[in-house]
């Protein structure tokens, strides 16, 4: 939840960064045309991509709130220590990965970002445009250590998975019978070194490869409630 919380706050500065922009290409008269072009379509793309992007994970951060609050009607939920599960370790490494690929992705975009508007302009532009890359280089240095301190901590803190009537929390990431353009096709339970319940995500009318595969560790105690989890969610897609 907290995670949902720090995305919609960080896409909301984007959006009000956005709107900086964009008064500071109108007021300032000294810039000149190339670089107020460049800094308003820029502006345009942080206001668009940070109103949508806040919206999205603020209604994630709600529903959420109202599951883990059990505001909402809960089927299931249980507890347990990430370092004590290899299929949860997994999934926290992946989760890390992601982050760090996206973090990586935002540093390319803010140096190309910086270049353009350094090149846009006179000397004094040239400054500030390089100024401006040395701040985002330095942002994401930082960034990069809150990460991988952030995930070494998790490791230490037992995580909770809760079960909805259409959705599931788990590993700080909100489940739903669709993932982007994908949807729930199968709810499997596997038997190996650990008991797993997976979500299977796919698009079986066009291809019957699973593309994502969500594997949560079921305890021991728990394997008859994750048999009737997978029977209620496997007929409720099959309502769908």
């Amino acid at each position: 939840m907290k995670k949902e919380a720090i995305h919609c706050i960080l896409w909301f500065s984007i959006f009000l960064l956005g709107i900086t922009f964009t008064i500071s290409a109108t007021l300032l008269q000294t810039l000149p045309n190339s670089s107020k072009s460049a800094l308003l379509l820029f502006s345009i793309c942080f206001i668009i991509i940070g109103l949508i992007a806040s919206a999205v994970h603020y209604r994630k951060y709600v529903k959420i709130k109202t599951l883990i609050d059990h505001h909402a009607p809960v089927l299931a939920h249980w507890t347990y220590d990430i370092s004590s599960s290899s299929t949860l370790k997994a999934a926290l490494s992946e989760q890390k990965n992601n982050t760090i690929s996206t973090a990586i992705l935002s540093l390319i975009l803010g140096i190309i970002f910086s270049l353009v508007f350094a090149y846009s302009g006179g000397t004094h532009i040239l400054y500030t445009g390089y100024t401006l890359a040395i701040l985002i280089i330095l942002a994401f240095i930082i960034g990069i250590r809150c990460i991988l301190t952030y995930y070494e901590k998790a490791l230490k803190i037992p995580t909770e998975v809760v079960f909805g009537e259409d959705s599931i929390y788990f590993m700080n990431q909100l489940y739903g019978l669709q993932k982007s353009i994908y949807f729930l096709e199968n709810v499997i339970i596997t038997q190996g070194p650990e008991a797993v319940l997976q979500l299977v995500y796919g698009q079986y009318d066009i291809d019957d490869t699973p593309t994502y595969i969500i594997s949560i560790p079921i305890p021991a105690n728990k394997l008859q409630v994750a048999e009737h989890l997978r029977k209620y969610y496997l007929d409720l897609i099959a309502y769908e």
